[in-house]
């Protein structure tokens, strides 16, 4: 059994807690949240050594400068880990808990790799943000004029058009706000032109941007975006976990599902009771597959969604069956780099004779 470190990671303090293969602690100390302060413990414990943190804002630079120096690096769910102390929550309970569980084999492991993805990940995160960004100021803009009762279209947007529109309103005030408002949107525009280009650009490099591009509804966005989240689709090992991950997997909800017939236990004949989809998940996945699945089922797959609606009598099941599909079609794509072909997607079951 390894030597467990555990450490609870805050802004400037962080508490570590060393566990021997017993379950003992050996180590209990708050330093200072520096790279150099963490390594000094690590090698003063012998091997195996496991570390073991939650996943954070810091996680990922952590894992990056510490995981070499340990035999096993467990970056951990934290939502997981609620009421972590018990009644008496702090620092150093919370270190200690978290270093029995990690013994104990109770924690969901958090993926870390994939370090040659870093630069792409904080590029789609850039182009996230502005965009969020974007969206916020263009609705403070046509807040201004809706006030008025004004329907200004997409004028007040544009550089072209905003001082025109502006001139609609009945107050100075009014007019000025709209206008400080369109020099903060047009350089957010800028800037969120930059970030999809040089996006755009990192994604390019990955090998399953081209086999990606190919797919129905995938375009530059959605394909950088897709392998900035997957990193290595080969840690999927069937469509099911991505699915799951993404948060397009049934949530079921069953107790009492045995009975007796005969001395043996059988499982009752009863429809599976479904709780909606699952709750947690990988919320920049889910939006890719979501909209591309809206885009498809007006346009490429269009026959096979209405087809789904009529089985069905559900708009709503029948895109989410489509980005199902979409998801299984894109890491079959990613791990093997196959040719996308749409008559293989949609395979016409065998009737039976």
């Amino acid at each position: 059994m390894m030597n467990v470190i555990a450490i609870d990671v805050a802004s400037e303090v962080s508490s570590v807690c060393v566990l021997n293969s017993r379950g003992q602690v050996k180590v209990k100390e708050l330093v200072a949240t520096k790279i150099s302060e963490f390594k000094r413990i690590i090698k003063s414990v012998p091997r195996p050594r496991q570390l073991v943190f939650e996943e954070g804002t810091q996680a990922a630079w952590l894992w990056s400068e510490l995981q070499a120096l340990c035999d096993d690096t467990l970056v951990c769910d934290p939502r997981q880990n609620r009421e972590l102390s018990g009644q008496f929550k702090t620092d150093e309970n919370d270190t200690r808990n978290l270093g029995l569980r990690a013994q104990g084999n109770l924690l969901k492991r958090v993926w870390h790799g994939g370090q040659d993805l870093q630069a792409l990940k904080e590029s789609v995160r850039a182009y996230q943000s502005l965009t969020q960004e974007s969206v916020r100021l263009k609705n403070q803009l046509k807040a201004v004029f809706r006030s008025r009762g004004i329907a200004v279209g997409q004028k007040a947007y544009s550089p072209k058009t905003r001082k025109q529109a502006a001139q609609s309103l009945a107050f100075a005030a009014q007019r000025e706000r709209v206008m400080m408002l369109g020099v903060v949107l047009d350089a957010v525009a800028e800037q969120r032109a930059k970030a999809l280009k040089g996006m755009t650009k990192l994604a390019r490099k990955n090998k399953m941007y081209k086999p990606l591009r190919k797919v129905d509804g995938i375009g530059p966005i959605f394909g950088a975006m897709f392998i900035s989240e997957v990193g290595d689709a080969k840690r999927f090992r069937t469509s099911r976990q991505l699915l799951s991950y993404a948060g397009l997997a049934i949530m079921t909800h069953e107790s009492s599902e045995y009975e007796l017939n005969a001395g043996r236990a059988v499982r009752k004949a009863r429809a599976l009771r479904t709780r909606g989809l699952v709750r947690r998940y990988n919320r920049t996945l889910k939006y890719v597959f979501k909209q591309a699945a809206m885009t498809l089922s007006r346009t490429k797959w269009s026959a096979q969604y209405q087809q789904l609606c009529e089985n069905s009598k559900n708009s709503n099941n029948a895109q989410l069956t489509l980005a199902r599909k979409l998801a299984g079609v894109m890491l079959r794509i990613a791990k093997t780099g196959e040719k996308y072909d749409i008559a293989k997607v949609f395979v016409a079951k065998k009737s039976s004779s």
